[in-house]
């Protein structure tokens, strides 16, 4: 691979990026504007924004990964985020919308009226999200060193820059850059999908049904593992910040709507590139190390160097449009559900920024410590959120009539379980069985125990 002309163009990544972040700081005129883009996206920005927050590290790098090691139920993680999407497209979405609130964790003190609640919620979403962020983190420094790219200080500039272009713009720059930065992954990627399928003697459809048979026919499939990777995604998806923040930015309760099940479709589509060439290169018995994706090598069998260059910048971009969204997701939790004025900065718009600014330097250097598989790490961290506050969430978002107990409930069921089922061992999937002590928490909070309806 020629290293230099790789790093030439991801250079004008890194340019854009800062011209994106000064362009958008112009137009940013208070908190509002920072995280929720001034609540006038269209369907269009709302679309590719969604895409964006998913067509990450987790689902390029790992999909590929796990399509390497058993087929084509490597989709079950893409397939996961596509349920989620259709599910918010039945009119979840816009109910979110309807909210009119800036985070999910809002709820817990406009609905079951405790603020000790909503900031027990936002710490929790806040640890899930640094989780994926980490994610994609690992998954670049991974995709440099499939390609043979040793550059610590080019990883340590790229991130620098990105957190730089996503503090000065806030969302307004997330958006403006995930629009050209999705348009360009499935530019990319399509066209090698399409060249690699010329090259195919049969159809497409039974290019994967050969390969499956003739390769993966004996493959040991985790069911039980596979059925969390397909429902914590779906599950996550309805009440995660960063999506939550694109319906909340939303201009009206049907743009929230329709962006939702444009994201689905696109996103199921565009599955197939990963899980193709995860498949394809254990079909062509391409060595691939522990732990490590064969996304790149596949790419590298079947093409050439020019084409390698630029999809592995369209993994970056990938990774960089995800990774953004998650920053501005986190500094929205932080500086609107915890009272940060102790650090003596008056403007809440300069508040927000010098959070997302330390809440990505403390990312970057978790990277360091964090395991390399990237979809047990996606996994891992919904199923914190999803088991403590999927069910109370879901509650709040159609009922009034909610107590504070039932939250409780289900926040400490969900949350013991959560930690105590690892040192469980069980058949069933780990990730799940909290879940449903959870549920069993709300309902037992809801009617068994009488609470009081004041401000905490």
């Amino acid at each position: 691979m020629n290293i230099h002309l790789f790093l030439a163009i991801l250079a004008v990544f890194m340019l854009i990026y800062s011209i994106l972040g000064f362009y958008a700081s112009r137009h940013v005129k208070n908190v509002t504007d920072y995280f929720l883009a001034g609540r006038k996206l269209g369907v269009f920005s709302v679309t590719f924004a969604l895409l964006a927050t998913q067509i990450g590290g987790g689902m390029l790098l790992g999909t590929a990964q796990n399509s390497y090691s058993i087929g084509l139920f490597g989709i079950m993680y893409n397939l996961g985020m596509v349920i989620g999407f259709l599910l918010l497209g039945t009119g979840i979405a816009g109910r979110l919308r309807s909210l009119n609130v800036s985070t999910t964790a809002e709820l817990f003190e406009t609905r079951y009226k405790s603020r000790t609640l909503k900031k027990c919620a936002s710490l929790l979403s806040i640890l899930t999200l640094c989780g994926i962020l980490v994610a994609q983190i690992v998954g670049s420094k991974e995709l440099l060193a499939s390609i043979g790219m040793e550059y610590e200080a080019v990883f340590l500039l790229f991130w620098c820059l990105l957190i730089f272009h996503t503090m000065l713009g806030g969302l307004q720059a997330v958006i403006i850059a995930d629009t050209y930065q999705v348009i360009f992954i499935l530019s990319i990627f399509v066209a090698i999908l399409w060249y690699c399928m010329s090259l195919e003697t049969v159809s497409f459809f039974a290019t994967f049904v050969q390969m499956q048979k003739t390769t993966f026919s004996d493959a040991h499939v985790p069911y039980a593992r596979l059925m969390a990777t397909l429902i914590m995604p779906a599950l996550f998806s309805l009440i995660e910040q960063d999506l939550a923040q694109r319906f909340f930015a939303s201009r009206t309760r049907a743009v929230a709507t329709i962006s939702a099940l444009c994201a689905g479709i696109l996103l199921i589509l565009f599955s197939l590139v990963p899980i193709y060439l995860g498949m394809k290169a254990r079909f062509l018995g391409l060595a691939i190390a522990a732990d490590s994706s064969p996304l790149m090598p596949a790419i590298n069998a079947l093409t050439n160097d020019f084409v390698l260059i630029l999809a592995t910048c369209g993994v970056i971009a990938a990774i960089s449009s995800t990774a953004d969204s998650l920053l501005c997701a986190i500094s929205s939790n932080v500086a609107q559900d915890f009272d940060i004025s102790w650090i003596g900065v008056k403007s809440k718009l300069h508040q927000s920024k010098g959070i997302t600014l330390t809440v990505g330097a403390l990312a970057l250097a978790a990277s360091y410590i964090m395991p390399k598989n990237i979809i047990d790490l996606l996994v891992y961290s919904y199923a914190l959120s999803v088991s403590c506050l999927f069910v109370p969430l879901i509650v709040a978002y159609y009922r009034t009539d909610v107590k504070k107990s039932a939250a409780y409930g289900a926040i400490i069921a969900g949350f013991s379980a959560f930690v105590g089922i690892y040192f469980w061992d069980t058949h069933l999937p780990k990730e799940l069985v909290p879940l449903i002590l959870s549920a069993l928490g709300f309902v037992c909070g809801q009617f068994l125990f009488c609470t009081d309806r004041a401000v905490q």
